[in-house]
């Protein structure tokens, strides 16, 4: 049995010898019932194989989501501990707490200082963000021709029914 590659490649000659006029019908006819017969029995094992990783990517993304939901839980109660914590050491005035083998400490955020805009921000202060309209340069192009643009084929993709 041939590889899927193989197969293409055979298919390729086929076509060759599709274009060849003088080429015996009943060799054109054999030719193409095997090739199209190994292509087939090929096919349908890759889309057994296809349809069963589907199944099984499916099933991961749903696993995924679960741990994902409880990850954002857990990582939500910590916030929310870490506040009252934050909260209650503020509150007694205090900037460290010694938790047995732990220690809590209230500490400054570094980065950059948060900015709050209250209002209306001068022109000079702003920035100005230049990007290409590509819904207008695809309907332009469709009638127009350019150097600095241009429409490229659609490509091709395999569908499973």
């Amino acid at each position: 049995m041939s590889t899927l590659f193989e197969i293409a490649d055979e298919f390729k000659e086929l076509y060759e010898l599709g274009a060849d006029p003088d080429v015996d019908s009943e060799v054109w006819e054999n030719t193409l019932e095997a090739l199209t017969g190994e292509l087939e029995v090929k096919g349908t094992g890759y889309v057994n194989v296809i349809k069963q990783l589907e199944m099984e990517a499916k099933q991961a993304a749903e696993i995924s989501k679960m741990f994902a939901d409880k990850q954002k839980v857990r990582e939500n109660h910590i916030k929310q501990m870490k506040e009252a914590l934050k909260l209650a050491m503020e509150k007694i005035g205090t900037d460290e707490i010694d938790a047995g083998i732990f220690k809590i400490k209230l500490q400054a955020n570094g980065g950059v200082q948060p900015l709050v805009i209250d209002g209306d921000v001068p022109q000079n202060m702003q920035k100005i963000t230049i990007s290409p309209d590509n819904d207008k340069i695809r309907q332009f192009l469709k009638s127009n021709s350019c150097e600095w643009a241009h429409l490229e084929e659609r490509g091709k993709h395999i569908v499973i029914k």
